[in-house]
C-alpha cells in the first residue's frame, strides 16, 4: 500500500503512482500471458463495480490498491479471454495503461471464488462454498472440441459452391451460428454468402456430413473435460448432458470415440427433448434437465459456451460459469454469467464447491422476505402528477408540499417520468435539514427495461435522475406487457425468463447496496409462486390495485403468509368508479368528521396496506395525510370489505399476463 503524503504536492503523489503502476510491471513480467493493467475505482458502496470502463473489467479483483486517505485507486488485470485450457499456456499480451481514477471507498473488497473459475457476480461471491445439488454441462466447448473441425467442414463445402472467393465462414460469423440446429446453420451460412437462393439448404448438409465424416474420428475432448466429469461422479453429483443437437448429431460425435464419458452422465437431453428456439438452448431444456435430476433450479450450476444458453439457464435460476473461447465473439449483455472458467482442470477439485442433498421447493415451502423496512403508512404517488399549466405549482413543488404535510414514502418509476422531480424535492427537503433516511423511496423497473443488464442500467439511470446513492425499494413495474400492446410481441414464450433476469439483476444490486428491498407490481399469486421459486432474495413488496371495490382478499392473504407487503394504488378507483361518494363512506366519515377518501385510506392502513393517493391541490394532499387520529372499528372494516365486486378501474387485467 502506498500512501502519499498531502504535504508533498500533486508531482509526488504522480511519481507514487508512477512507481507502484511499474513495480506491478516488473512483479508480473515473469507470467507467460503478461496481463495489461488497468486503474479504476471503487465507488462509495465499497462494491466491485466501476463505471467508464469496458465491462470486461467490471468484476475483476485489483492486483494491488493505492490508497490516499479514503480516496482508493485500483489496478486490475485484462485477463484475455481463451479456451477452456490453462490460461498459463496462452500466449502475452502488451501491456499499457488503461485509465487512471479515484474515488472515495469505505470497505475493502472481498472476492470469494470457486477454484478454477472467477466469481463475476455478487451473488456468486457472496458464499465462502457455493451449494449444488447438480451440475449441467454444454456438449460443443465444454466436453468436446467440436468448433475447429466444423468450421473446417463449413469451409470446404463452402469452396464447391463459392468459386469467386466468397465470405466463407470465419469465426465471427461462426460466433453467430454456434448451437443452432444443423439445418438453421445452413441457412445462415448460405444466406451470408448469398448462396440461399440457389443452393438448397439439405443438399448443404449432406455435403457438410460428408466433410465431417473422418473429422469425427479425431475430434478431441476439451482439456479437463474427463478429468471434471470424473471429480463430479466421484463426488457423487448427479450430471447432466444438455445440447441442442439432435440425438443423431450427438451420436455422430460421441458414440465410438467416447463411449464411456457419455455412460457417467445421469441424464442427456437433446434437441429432439426440449423445444429450442432457432436451435438455440432454451430456458425449459435447463428446467428439464432439472426436473429428470430431481433438483432444484436454483441449486444447479451450468456451464456452457453459448451467450444464449447462458441466458437461458440464468432465466431458469441457475448459477451459470461460462467457458469462453479466443476464437469466438460473445456477447453476454443479455444475462452476464456467475463464473468464468479459467481452468476446467483446477476446477476438477471441486474447491469451493459443496454438495447439497436432492430437494425440491415445494409450492408450500416457498421463501418469506426476512427483511421488510417499508413503513405501513399512506404514501404520495407521483404518476400523473404534472406541473400546473400556469406554472404555479411544479410537480416538485407538490412532492415537497407532500413532504411538509408529512409524507415520507414517495412513490415514482421510470414510467412516470417523475424521478428527476422527486430528486429535487428530496435535494431541497435535505438542504433544509431532513436527512436522507428520513424518507423511503420507491421507484420501478419498466416492461421495455426487463432483462438482466437492461434492468441494471435502468436502476443506474433511476439513482442519477433520483440523486441518490440508493434506492429504498425496486419494483418490477408488470409482469410482462399486457397482450395486445405493441411491445407483447417482443415477449413472447420469453416473459418468465424475463421475470427471473429481471429479479437476478435486482438481487445483485441489493447485494452492490445500490438497493435495499425489491418487489414487483401487479403480480398475481401464480406469478408471486414463479418469483419466490427461484429467489433468492424474496420479494418484499407487491404493489396491485387495491380499493373497497376491488379488495383482494386472497392475493392480501397469501402475500402476508410469505412477508410481502401491498401497496395499493388507485385507492379512489381514478374517479371512474366513484367509491369516495358510497353511502357507506359518507355515514363512517360523518361519524369521524372525515371525508369518503380519508375513510378508504384509513381502512387500507388497518389492513396492513400502503395506500398510493394522488393529488395536485395543496388541500387535498395535505387532507389525505389526515387520517392517523382516529380508527374504525372491526365491524366498520367488515363492512367496508363487503362493498368488494372485483371491479377494476385499470384498463389492463394482470391475470392475463402470461
Amino acid at each position: 500500500m502506498i500512501r502519499a503524503s498531502p504535504s508533498r504536492g500533486p508531482f509526488a503523489v504522480a511519481a507514487c503512482l508512477g512507481l507502484a503502476l511499474v513495480l506491478a510491471l516488473a512483479a508480473f513480467a515473469s507470467v507467460r500471458s503478461q496481463p495489461q493493467i488497468v486503474a479504476s475505482s471503487l465507488r462509495a458502496t465499497g462494491t466491485n463495480v466501476r463505471s467508464g470502463l469496458p465491462a470486461r473489467f467490471a468484476n475483476q479483483n485489483p492486483i494491488f490498491t493505492l490508497r490516499q486517505g479514503r480516496a482508493q485507486t485500483q489496478v486490475l488485470l485484462n485477463k484475455r479471454k481463451g479456451q477452456c485450457g490453462d490460461f498459463k499456456s496462452r500466449s502475452s499480451v502488451a501491456a499499457g495503461i488503461a485509465s487512471v481514477g479515484s474515488t472515495v471507498a469505505e470497505a475493502p473488497l472481498e472476492t470469494k471464488t470457486v477454484k478454477g473459475m472467477v466469481a463475476l457476480t455478487e451473488r456468486a461471491k457472496q458464499n465462502e462454498k457455493i451449494g449444488v445439488q447438480a451440475v449441467i454441462l454444454d456438449l460443443d466447448g465444454v466436453i468436446l472440441d467440436y468448433e475447429e473441425a466444423s468450421n473446417s467442414a463449413l469451409n470446404e463445402v463452402l469452396q464447391k459452391y463459392n468459386k469467386s472467393g466468397s465470405v466463407g465462414v470465419d469465426w465471427n460469423l461462426h460466433s453467430k451460428i454456434m448451437g443452432l440446429r444443423i439445418h438453421e446453420m445452413a441457412e445462415v451460412v448460405l444466406g451470408v454468402n448469398r448462396l440461399l437462393d440457389r443452393v438448397d439448404p439439405g443438399r448443404f448438409v449432406t455435403r457438410y456430413y460428408d466433410a465431417m465424416g473422418e473429422k469425427y474420428s479425431s475430434l478431441k475432448l476439451k482439456p479437463g473435460a474427463l478429468d471434471m466429469v470424473h471429480a463430479l461422479k466421484k463426488a457423487g453429483f448427479p450430471i447432466a448432458l444438455a445440447t441442442s443437437s439432435s440425438k443423431e448429431s450427438l451420436d455422430r460425435k460421441m458414440k465410438g470415440n467416447y463411449d464411456e464419458i457419455l455412460g457417467m452422465f445421469d441424464e442427456i437431453i437433446t434437441g429432439d427433448d426440449a423445444q429450442v428456439n432457432f436451435g438455440k438452448k432454451s430456458t425449459e431444456m435447463f428446467l428439464l434437465a432439472a426436473e429428470r435430476m430431481g433438483a432444484d433450479p436454483k441449486k444447479v450450476l451450468v456451464i456452457d459456451d453459448s451467450p444464449m444458453a447462458v441466458w437461458s439457464a440464468k432465466a431458469a435460476g441457475m448459477y451459470v460459469a461460462s467457458c469462453p473461447d479466443d476464437r469466438f465473439t460473445q456477447d453476454f449483455t443479455n444475462g452476464g454469467p456467475d463464473f468464468q472458467v479459467e481452468s476446467l482442470e483446477d476446477f476438477a477439485s471441486l474447491d469451493g464447491i459443496s454438495k447439497i442433498p436432492l430437494e425440491r421447493t415445494s409450492s408450500e415451502d416457498l421463501p418469506k422476505a426476512e427483511f421488510n423496512d417499508m413503513p405501513v403508512t399512506v404514501g404520495f404517488g407521483t404518476d400523473l402528477i404534472h406541473t400546473a399549466q400556469d406554472g404555479s405549482l411544479t410537480c416538485d413543488d407538490k412532492i415537497l408540499s407532500a413532504i411538509e404535510a408529512g409524507y415520507r414514502l414517495i412513490d415514482t418509476a421510470t414510467k412516470y417520468e417523475s424521478e428527476p422531480d422527486t430528486g429535487r424535492a428530496l435535494q431541497e427537503a435535505m438542504k433544509q435539514g431532513m436527512k436522507r433516511e428520513d424518507f423511503y423511496v420507491v421507484t420501478k423497473v419498466w416492461v421495455n427495461d426487463m432483462g438482466y443488464t437492461s434492468a441494471i442500467e435502468s436502476v443506474e439511470k433511476s439513482l442519477k435522475r433520483l440523486q441518490l446513492d440508493y434506492v429504498d425499494l425496486v419494483l418490477i413495474h408488470w409482469p410482462g406487457p399486457a397482450p395486445g400492446k405493441p411491445e407483447a410481441q417482443q415477449f413472447g414464450w420469453e416473459n418468465k425468463a424475463k421475470r427471473t433476469l429481471t429479479w437476478r439483476a435486482l438481487e445483485e444490486l441489493v447485494l452492490q447496496g445500490k438497493i435495499k428491498s425489491i418487489g414487483v407490481a401487479n403480480w398475481t399469486i401464480r406469478h408471486l409462486k414463479e418469483t419466490l421459486a427461484v429467489a433468492e432474495i424474496p420479494p418484499t413488496v407487491n404493489q396491485v390495485e387495491m380499493h373497497p371495490y376491488y379488495t383482494r382478499n386472497r392475493l392480501l392473504k397469501y402475500c402476508t403468509e410469505h412477508g410481502i407487503k401491498l401497496m395499493g394504488y388507485s385507492p379512489f378507483g381514478r374517479g371512474r368508479l366513484n367509491i369516495i361518494n358510497d353511502p357507506v363512506m359518507g355515514a363512517i366519515g360523518e361519524k369521524y368528521g372525515k371525508s369518503g377518501a380519508q375513510v378508504i385510506l384509513k381502512w387500507m392502513v388497518q389492513r396492513g396496506v400502503v395506500p398510493l393517493p394522488r393529488a395536485s391541490s395543496e388541500n387535498r394532499i395535505k387532507q389525505n395525510y389526515d387520517i392517523f387520529d382516529f380508527d374504525l372499528t372491526d365491524e366498520e372494516m367488515e363492512t367496508i370489505t363487503n362493498l368488494n365486486g372485483d371491479k377494476r378501474s385499470c384498463s389492463i387485467d394482470c391475470h392475463s399476463i402470461p
